[in-house]
């Protein structure tokens, strides 16, 4: 920078009151927020994230509504792991991650989880494996179901278009695997791009042999059939084969655009609100670059919109005073709305692998790790190339399955669910109005069990391991502020295995494991199962591994549901907190229950139909005309 544009600079900031590093750090060589952050903004958003960006880049289209972007993290550097596919997630741990965990969860033995979480411009989407799959139709139909008009699958099938570049599979790999997509399923007009690995590790043909060979179907997830096996898409770019993340997505088309600011390396403090005839409306938005730095301020001309994920958006309510006055007493926070659903049905996906060693003489996802020249030999064909190994996360092959489709037990299970419980998924400190909520759910839940167009399982092939998703936990779980700063991470109990219902559904899932490696096109590769082991077979000693294995497939959600005041919901179909004006939550928390898919893409959906409905609303009318 030079010394006049350091003067000008720093002469804007105090006449704002906003110090000179916060009003223009530098990352990368990138300037990431503006020299001319301006005192007031039509929309302040929290978080950079999936949802975050999409929102800000869909607002800021209109040239005469600016808006604000306030992310903890940075930019990266493309980094490898960030970059290329074969490398994803590798960021996982590092400093783009919160690095957060959920606390000692008494379902898996008093164990602690760790769950990654994007602190970084793009979020998540710079953590995670590329998985861009969809749901089954009847899982966004169930979200409507549960009082959410126009949350169902027909409304936002246009946002996942919208969403979307897709290119189709390289002709060698459609040829190979005999890949057809029905382009009317996907968007070719869309910031994100999406297409398939070109290269397949070689044992995706036995995979997708054996689940022929066990009558499962393949289908296309684009539809909103996403039951049995499909070819999974990605979001990378086909030309430069690496990561098309919401940074390169949303980010980057949205920079040169004058109303377009971005503040990074500054965490959201507390959502500031003002009474006035006795109602509550956010007036701006304070944050502070550590716990020791002084506090600043935006102020919020028409609406705060936050985008922070399942576990840090409640717990920014919380310490705003936005949530159960029982838990903001104990934290010390003046109760500014009653709103004690807050937090709570916190659900994620689980995950337990069953390990198996592999006698092949293929070359595996493993070879990357355990052979030095061939991952060189890989390495350079990636630079040179574009091509081989390290083109693909892996994830090319997934089944999603319905209950009966993996299981001989369904009657068993559907009978244990009906006799159950709702209360034996819940906390004991579940407000009522949250557990008349989960009510709902668990009817929903137990009709999932017995359908035959709801995936309850996924399948991950993992060159030998069988990654087992459960896909519609019934186990809920919460989140509290720890205190009243956000710079001490939040309490999220998941609640993993607190319903029995969730290990029984898993123990099938074992069960399955070892009949799908049994099968024609796996047995070729000689598997013998290491985890949990040939000789563990008791329900007792099945329970036992599960308990002690499960962990994270890395999608909380639901923290902040969507739904009617009085069953627990935190928002409303327009996405509006209930008992403020000008906020909006915008990210996976609003989810009322979790799709059987990867969740990133169902968060592009979200959050494009999420901008439309603000696009609609009045006051983006009355703002465009200023």
């Amino acid at each position: 920078m030079s010394q006049i544009a350091k003067l000008s600079a720093l002469s804007l900031a105090i006449a704002l009151s906003i110090p000179e590093v916060s009003a223009h750090p530098l990352f990368s060589g990138k300037v990431v927020s503006r020299a001319d952050l301006l005192p007031e903004y039509d929309y302040v958003v929290v978080g950079a994230g999936t949802s975050g960006l999409t929102v800000a880049n869909r607002l800021t289209e209109q040239k005469n509504v600016n808006v604000l972007v306030i992310e903890a993290g940075d930019l990266d550097k493309n980094e490898d792991f960030v970059t290329i596919p074969g490398l994803a997630g590798g960021a996982a741990g590092t400093k783009y991650d919160w690095n957060v965990t959920y606390t000692a969860n008494e379902g898996l033995g008093g164990r602690k989880v760790p769950i990654p979480q994007g602190k970084i411009v793009g979020g998540s989407s710079k953590l995670n494996r590329l998985i861009f799959d969809r749901g089954s139709k009847s899982d966004y139909d169930g979200w409507e179901s549960l009082g959410n008009k126009g949350w169902n699958f027909a409304g936002l099938l246009p946002y996942f278009k919208k969403n979307e570049k897709f290119t189709p599979p390289t002709k060698e790999i459609a040829a190979q695997y005999d890949i057809k997509n029905d382009l009317k399923n996907h968007g070719d007009k869309g910031y994100m791009q999406t297409t398939f690995s070109p290269f397949f590790w070689p044992t995706t043909k036995n995979i997708v042999k054996a689940t022929k060979a066990l009558g499962i179907p393949i289908n296309d997830q684009a539809t909103g059939n996403a039951i049995g096996g499909f070819f999974c898409p990605h979001n990378q770019d086909p030309v430069t084969v690496t990561r098309s993340s919401a940074d390169e997505a949303y980010y980057d088309t949205a920079v040169k655009r004058q109303n377009f600011h971005v503040i990074t390396g500054q965490q959201v403090s507390r959502i500031v609100t003002k009474k006035s005839n006795g109602a509550v409306k956010v007036t701006g938005i304070e944050f502070a670059s550590s716990a020791s730095a002084k506090r600043q301020s935006v102020k919020v001309k028409q609406e705060a919109i936050i985008a922070a994920g399942a576990l840090f958006t409640p717990q920014l309510l919380q310490v705003s005073g936005i949530g159960d006055p029982a838990l903001l007493k104990t934290i010390n926070v003046t109760t500014v709305v009653e709103l004690p659903a807050v937090g709570h049905n916190l659900h994620d996906h689980v995950l337990l692998a069953v390990a198996n060693t592999l006698n092949t003489t293929l070359i595996t996802s493993g070879s990357l790790r355990s052979n030095a020249t061939f991952a060189a030999e890989a390495r350079k064909q990636y630079d040179t190339e574009k091509k081989g190994p390290l083109t693909s996360p892996t994830g090319d092959f997934l089944l999603f399955l319905p209950l009966q489709t993996y299981s001989n037990a369904t009657s068993a299970i559907a009978s244990q669910a009906k006799a159950g419980k709702a209360s034996a998924s819940l906390p004991s400190d579940t407000p009522p109005e949250v557990a008349k909520g989960y009510q709902a759910q668990y009817a929903s839940l137990n009709e999932k069990l017995v359908a035959k167009d709801s995936a309850i399982l996924e399948i991950i092939w993992g060159d030998g391991t069988v990654i087992l998703g459960l896909q519609h936990p019934y186990s809920r779980g919460s989140v509290k502020a720890a205190s009243s700063s956000v710079f001490d991470a939040p309490l999220a109990d998941v609640g993993f295995l607190r319903n029995p219902i969730d290990v029984a559904l898993l123990r099938e899932g074992i069960h399955f494991a070892r009949r799908l490696v049994k099968t024609e096109g796996i047995t070729e590769l000689k598997p013998v199962e290491v985890a949990p082991g040939a000789n563990v077979t008791s329900d007792a000693d099945l329970d036992a591994f599960i308990r002690r294995s499960s962990s994270t497939l890395f999608h909380p959600a639901g923290s902040c549901k969507m739904g009617p005041k009085d069953q627990g919901g935190v928002v409303d179909s327009e996405l509006k907190v209930y008992g403020v004006e000008g906020l909006r939550i915008v990210d996976a928390s609003v989810m009322p229950i979790l799709p059987a898919a990867h969740t990133m893409t169902t968060v592009y959906a979200v959050a494009e139909k999420a901008a439309d409905i603000i696009r609609g609303s009045a006051a983006y009318k009355a703002a465009c005309l200023e």
